[in-house]
């Protein structure tokens, strides 16, 4: 039977070498079956079923590959909505830049009193739309520098 400790918000569990085995079996068959044909199901002594949702299947599944490797897992709750400084930190930029794209509305954001909040799903949004920006704007450069023959 494994342990499960609770510090600053981080619950570990402390996986044994028979649970270690048993995961390791588990995943070994989640890479054999087709991610699309893959279904949890859980039985109660009594033969009762249910099939886990394919959102809640991914994590278990995530949940026992973690397990298989034999480590200490930790498990936190993260909050929905971020300070600024938590955003700023979260997207790798300072929080006047962050502040001055909230206010010009680039980034949602909302107050709570004076504070202001971010939601981690607005923000991931805009990591997301920042990266293609990224892809497409390099893209753009080497289609420019192979239209001018510009040559290492």
């Amino acid at each position: 039977m494994s342990t499960s400790t609770t510090v600053q918000n981080v619950q570990t569990i402390d996986v044994t070498s028979s649970q270690s085995a048993e995961a390791q079996e588990v995943t070994r068959h989640f890479n054999e079956i087709p991610a699309s044909d893959l279904r949890i199901r859980i039985e109660s002594s009594s033969g009762d079923t249910v099939t886990v949702p394919e959102s809640l299947s991914d994590l278990l599944q995530a949940v026992l590959r973690l397990a298989a490797t034999g480590e200490t897992v930790g498990i936190t709750r993260l909050s929905r909505a971020l300070t600024s400084v938590e955003a700023a930190k979260f997207l790798g930029m300072s929080r006047p830049t962050l502040m001055k794209l909230a206010s010009s509305g680039v980034i949602p954001s909302h107050k709570v009193g004076s504070h202001t909040r971010f939601n981690r799903s607005d923000l991931q949004s805009f990591a997301e739309q920042r990266i293609q920006r990224q892809r497409e704007s390099f893209d753009d450069l080497r289609s420019f520098e192979d239209a001018s023959g510009f040559v290492e």
